[in-house]
């Protein structure tokens, strides 16, 4: 017995001896994985070769053995998507997992059985059945499974589902998404679950394509529910709402400025593409985009500068990729990356090179 806050978890039973049907929690859940059509299944009682698949699948971390009774008894199945990764595993033992490194992806963790502790930037989600966690990884430090946890694992790439959420608001995102870390399985959030399960049910199905049209709506649908129904530092916007069809020339001057975004553009030349007063342009970005026109046209250039910062080769410059996108006070363009993307141009230059 060991103490997590205020409950009590009593470890052992090893899992991989325990049909999926009957492991607690797994009811409901969906089938396992072992039976996807092309999944990747995995099995290792060796520390050395478990952190390295778990480290090319997600991120590069250290793991250890964290209870005395036994060894490893690792399984993994997961199944790679256009969208998301979809998986289910278990050590086989209580592990402790540290030193996490950020791969830009968000990582949600449900457990069917046992229990996990997430240690995150900023609090302890003690995950179960009935709780989840939602972690983006640069935000995730450590983590302690119990010997019998088993849990599902679908991880969301950051581009992924930022773009999604940029989608659903209808402007580009002025700092970055983050979700609360913990997810009390009920109500809606428990229905975002669901969108796993059927996902999971129509890939066990032989033959089934990775890009089918169903699979490509349940991943979809899944992310969808998430930046719907899971709280967030975007939760206001992504909610429905009764009217959120802009009007005309608040679409004009958006798709004006996505176009010349790396032009030099004056609030005068924006009130004659929209073709009314500017007190009326700024007011409907006001009502409908929550935001101003130039602050709009900030974030789709500190957007694409963002991409060109992780995608250009060897030999590029900070300076000469604020200069692309128009930002020539270079302090000022670093402190406002820095707020929409929690780390300086200079970092992601380095990150990626």
């Amino acid at each position: 017995m060991i103490r997590w806050g205020e409950k009590h978890i009593k470890f052992g039973g090893r899992m991989s001896d325990i049909p999926h049907e009957s492991i607690p929690g797994a009811k409901g859940a969906g089938p396992a994985l072992a039976h996807l059509s092309g999944a990747a299944a995995f099995a290792s009682r060796d520390l050395f070769e478990v952190r390295n698949h778990i480290a090319n699948t997600y991120c590069p971390h250290d793991l250890q053995i964290a209870g005395r009774e036994g060894g490893l008894d690792t399984w993994h199945r997961y199944r790679r998507l256009k969208k998301m990764g979809i998986g289910e595993m278990t050590y086989g033992a209580e592990v402790s997992i540290s030193g996490i490194e950020d791969r830009e992806m968000t990582l949600l963790m449900q457990p069917l059985a046992g229990a996990a502790e997430i240690g995150t930037s900023s609090q302890v989600v003690e995950s179960t059945a009935v709780r989840a966690s939602v972690v983006h990884s640069g935000h995730l430090r450590r983590m302690r499974w119990s010997r019998d946890c088993v849990q599902r694992v679908i991880e969301i790439p950051t581009a992924v589902i930022e773009h999604q959420a940029m989608i659903m608001i209808g402007r580009p995102l002025s700092q970055r998404l983050r979700f609360a870390e913990s997810m009390p399985l009920d109500g809606s959030l428990a229905h975002c679950w669901h969108y796993a399960s059927l996902l999971a049910m129509e890939l066990a199905v032989p033959g089934q394509s990775d890009g089918s049209t169903v699979i490509d709506n349940l991943e979809s649908l899944f992310i969808f529910k998430l930046l719907e129904s899971h709280p967030s530092n975007y939760s206001d916007q992504l909610r429905p709402q009764a009217c959120k069809i802009a009007p005309q020339h608040v679409r004009r001057v958006e798709q004006y400025l996505m176009a010349h975004a790396d032009q030099p553009i004056t609030l005068e030349q924006l009130v004659e593409v929209s073709g009314v007063s500017a007190r009326a342009l700024f007011d409907g970005f006001r009502r409908f985009r929550g935001t101003s026109p130039m602050a709009f046209l900030r974030a789709i250039r500190l957007q694409r500068a963002h991409e060109d910062l992780k995608n250009e080769g060897p030999g590029a410059s900070v300076t000469e990729i604020a200069c692309r996108w128009e930002f020539y006070q270079f302090g000022r363009f670093a402190a406002q990356y820095r707020k929409m993307f929690g780390e300086l141009p200079s970092e992601t230059l380095r990150r990626v090179h």
